[in-house]
């Protein structure tokens, strides 16, 4: 059992994990620069709003509220509210004057320090000397309003972004998927490509990065196509040559026998065999080196067929409900090669049977000679399934399984008997469907 391929990389991922990795690095890195902005802006806005407050603060309180000692710790009256700004005045010896009604009775800088400095309880505070000198106003803010002005700023940017970037990415991604579908619709127009045949021709490029793929695939095609017609056009050839000859051998030999010694006769009934053997693989080639290059579907009844075969010394069982739709002449080609191979290996007796499911139709020839192992079965069958020439398998046997790629099937190979004993052969046929053109394929 083969292993699973490995899968192959696929460009469209490749690009999706591209373009989702630069824009997850893109968002990160303006987030943090945001952030980082809006932490520094949201504290300078705060530091001047404090410092503005304390300003407006200590006009205020030296105007209307003039200090005396009796209003030591006093806090300001004010209705009920919750006080974002807090602020004392307190004096030299860290005593609270005066503060607002939510501020701490105790001073919230351990040092009065005129200007902006961080103090008790988590409060950023401004200091700012009042005129006698003898006091200073103190306005503090929580540093954990400050730090959830902060956050919310970013949460807000930060969401902006990602919906933002959420829908860049959804837009980008169509983007991209309806940039890759001409390679799609190029590859279907490859698949369908047959340059062979110049009614189907590649269509014209419909991006400018096509054009010099489309140009290669083109040239390589007629390359191609050009080595086939040649090696086609001499194996033509090459059989027809052969027969001629080879019918001229056989008369030859035919009159010989009769004039012949009974030794010598058999030695002359083996080479005229031998030669008739031969002829039916130059017919077999000739059939398939026909000009038409399909198979002519047409219902065939096996036993038609053996009748009109030149097999001797064989008893030959032919098993059929319905016709085979194959090509006549290539069945009776494959079957001949078969039928010859199986007398050879010393069967006296094939069976021939027609098996159908669905859309598919199989051809078994069976035989009671000798068998192969199944070591050697494996070989044949990958010599079967490698190209003309490459591998091991006779001629025969290789012709029998182009018989079934014309129709668009498989040759297999398979012992009857655990010891050994008779051969099955089986070929399957597609032919209900239009078959695929085949060309015999020859080692370089």
């Amino acid at each position: 059992m083969k292993a699973p391929a490995a899968a192959l990389p696929s460009l469209r991922r490749e690009v999706a994990t591209s373009l989702i990795i630069v824009a997850s690095v893109w968002f990160l890195a303006i987030f943090v620069t945001i952030a980082y902005g809006i932490r520094h802006e949201v504290d300078d806005l705060m530091d001047d709003a404090l410092q503005e407050a304390a300003e407006v603060l200590y006009g205020t309180l030296v105007l209307h509220m003039p200090l005396s000692p009796e209003m030591a710790g006093d806090t300001l009256p004010a209705p009920p509210h919750h006080e974002h700004l807090v602020w004392q005045i307190v004096d030299q010896d860290l005593q609270v004057t005066l503060r607002s009604h939510r501020a701490p009775s105790t001073p919230m800088l351990a040092t009065l320090v005129p200007g902006l400095s961080d103090g008790f309880e988590h409060r950023r505070v401004y200091a700012i000397r009042l005129p006698e000198q003898r006091h200073v106003l103190l306005v503090g803010q929580n540093r954990f309003e400050r730090l959830e002005a902060r956050w919310e700023a970013i949460a807000i940017v930060g969401s902006s972004g990602v919906v933002v970037s959420l829908v860049c990415a959804g837009w980008m991604r169509r983007r991209m998927v309806r940039a890759l579908r001409p390679l799609h619709e190029l590859s279907e127009q490859i698949k369908a490509y047959d340059p062979t045949n110049a009614q189907i021709a590649l269509p014209a490029p419909s991006h400018q990065e096509f054009v010099q793929v489309r140009s290669a695939i083109v040239d390589l095609g007629g390359r191609l196509a050009h080595r086939l017609e040649q090696e086609h056009a001499f194996s033509a050839h090459a059989a027809h040559a052969l027969r001629t000859p080879l019918a001229g051998m056989d008369a030859q030999l035919a009159m010989a026998m009769k004039d012949a010694p009974e030794p010598t006769r058999k030695r002359l009934l083996r080479a005229r065999q031998a030669a008739a053997r031969l002829t039916s693989v130059v017919t077999s080639l000739l059939t398939l080196f026909r000009s038409q290059s399909t198979p002519n579907l047409q219902p065939v009844w096996i036993g038609s067929v053996v009748e009109r075969l030149p097999i001797e010394g064989l008893a030959i069982h032919v098993q059929q409900q319905a016709p085979l739709t194959a090509d006549a002449d290539l069945v009776a080609a494959a079957l001949s090669n078969l039928l010859d191979n199986s007398r050879r290996y010393g069967a006296k007796n094939c069976w021939l049977s027609v098996q159908s499911v669905q859309s598919s139709q199989t051809l078994t020839v069976r035989d009671d000679g000798c068998g192969l192992a199944q070591a050697q079965i494996d070989r044949l069958q990958a010599g079967i399934d490698a190209p003309i020439g490459d591998g091991p398998g006779g001629l025969g046997l290789k012709l029998a399984a182009l018989v079934a790629r014309a129709h668009r099937g498989r040759l297999r190979i398979a012992a009857i008997a655990p010891d050994g004993g008779g051969l099955s052969v089986s070929l399957s046929f597609r032919g209900r469907r239009p078959a695929a053109r085949y060309r015999i394929r020859h080692s370089p």
